[in-house]
């Protein structure tokens, strides 16, 4: 067993000391959401709302702009912020003129026309000390996430959901992405994007039964729907690499057409299904190609054993099924299927095992599968985290040209709340490629900063 996984094994028992650790912290009334094991509500400023992605998370027209320089907006009302979660106090923030100006689109602009607006902003930097190419990767990224609600605007059945985004390069050339030069099929950076800026996501959401059915429509994204993880969906606070944001055995489609329900059988129980563009390539209106048939078809079952109980652990055991007929991008059609669990154990520890496999040829890989944990709340820092995590990717047979045999991610990383604003997070990962001619034992340093006004 490589090195690198020794460690991956040690940093998760490392992660379980340092929760067992922080039970003993006081979790009192410093701020909503200073509750180590878990957070009553989600404070807007951590990122949520504003990233491309996790899940779905909506906001009201005007709903996220701060009463005063010392709280933050929740999707429960006015939070006071305790200075000791940030390295800059939240009255000292030195971003603040742009959350003012952000604050002027949402109450001056977005209010009176009916739409949230809620940007984020990225920098990445990213060094390999193996490439077949560039050994340095620099990348400035924009996220914006909205939506206009119809009806009430307070309670709205219907959502137009919007996302635009764009990336470019600072310092470095754009191209080739880090994965091309190291030899992966996955981004070993997978927050950025098309450099040009574009319109991703646009599609209506409608709730039905007092929220219990939910269907969307139009340009959609698997990552906000499907394979989702508690502790590793998003990079922009989380692991950084593809790898450990969603499963690397499904040839999920890009930015493209589709339709996806959501019906909630019971409290515990979410059953998702949904069917997408596979052409489509994220560059343009998602309808390309749309004429040749070439659809992903997917459907999840979704268990919280203790969705009912707010104050007990939570956790997310997920199953589904795929079927593709794409093969333009891939050697052949086929199916495959995989699992998704996330466990709280409390102190803010949530340890995450993914699983999948795939037909020969249909998909980027054959199997697939990734554990670790993250801890938030690390060192009594209410918004700070670090997380663990390891995957394993079998290329052989794929249905991508170069596949060879195993692929190996491992990544660390540090998030700092440093002020109301911003988060920094050191970031390393060890990789070793599975194509043919890739590079072997790299080691990937690099340093995130995600700003979310």
């Amino acid at each position: 067993m490589p090195g690198p996984v020794h460690g991956c094994i040690l940093g998760t028992l490392l992660l379980a000391g340092a929760a067992q650790g922080g039970d003993s912290v006081p979790t009192g009334t410093m701020d909503l959401g200073s509750d180590r094991a878990r957070q009553p509500v989600l404070l807007f400023h951590t990122g949520r709302h504003h990233s491309n992605g996790g899940g779905v998370h909506l906001t009201t027209p005007g709903q996220h702009i701060p009463s005063t320089t010392t709280s933050d907006t929740s999707d429960k009302g006015p939070v006071d912020l305790d200075p000791a979660n940030f390295i800059i106090p939240p009255d000292q923030d030195p971003f603040s003129f742009l959350s003012d100006a952000v604050n002027f689109v949402r109450t001056d602009i977005g209010k009176p026309l009916n739409f949230s607006f809620e940007p984020q902003l990225i920098y990445i930097f990213q060094h390999a000390t193996k490439s077949n190419g560039p050994h340095s990767f620099s990348y400035i990224y924009t996220n914006i996430n909205g939506s206009l609600p119809f009806d009430d605007p307070d309670d709205a059945k219907g959502h137009l959901v919007y996302n635009v985004q764009a990336n470019t390069g600072l310092g470095a050339a754009t191209d080739p992405y880090p994965n091309v030069a190291l030899g992966s099929p996955y981004f070993t950076d997978n927050i950025i994007t098309s450099g040009r800026i574009g319109l991703k996501k646009l599609w209506w959401r409608q709730s039905f039964m007092d929220d219990t059915f939910t269907i969307n429509i139009g340009k959609l994204y698997y990552e906000n729907f499907f394979d989702l993880n508690l502790a590793a969906q998003n990079p922009a606070t989380q692991f950084v690499a593809a790898q450990l944001t969603n499963s690397t055995a499904v040839p999920f489609p890009s930015y493209g057409f589709g339709f996806i329900g959501e019906v909630e059988v019971a409290p515990e129980i979410e059953i998702r299904f949904g069917t997408m563009n596979a052409l489509s390539s994220g560059r343009a209106s998602g309808f390309e190609h749309l004429d040749q048939g070439k659809l992903f078809s997917i459907v999840q079952a979704r268990w919280n054993p203790q969705a009912t109980d707010a104050s007990a652990p939570q956790g997310n055991y997920r199953a589904y099924c795929w079927y593709s007929n794409d093969d333009v991008n891939y050697a052949s059609d086929g199916w495959g299927m995989g699992i998704s669990f996330d466990q709280e154990v409390g102190g803010g520890l949530v340890p995450f095992l993914r699983w999948g496999i795939a037909q020969d040829g249909a998909a980027p890989a054959t199997m697939c599968w990734s554990t670790g944990a993250v801890l938030d709340g690390f060192l009594g820092r209410t918004h700070d985290g670090i997380g663990v995590g390891c995957t394993f990717t079998d290329l052989d047979r794929s249905g991508l040209a170069g596949g060879a045999g195993w692929e190996t991610m491992v990544e660390i990383f540090w998030r700092i709340q440093v002020t109301r604003t911003l988060q920094i997070s050191p970031d390393l990962q060890w990789f070793s490629s599975g194509q043919d001619g890739g590079v072997e034992d790299s080691w990937i340093w690099g340093l995130r900063c995600t700003w979310n006004f």
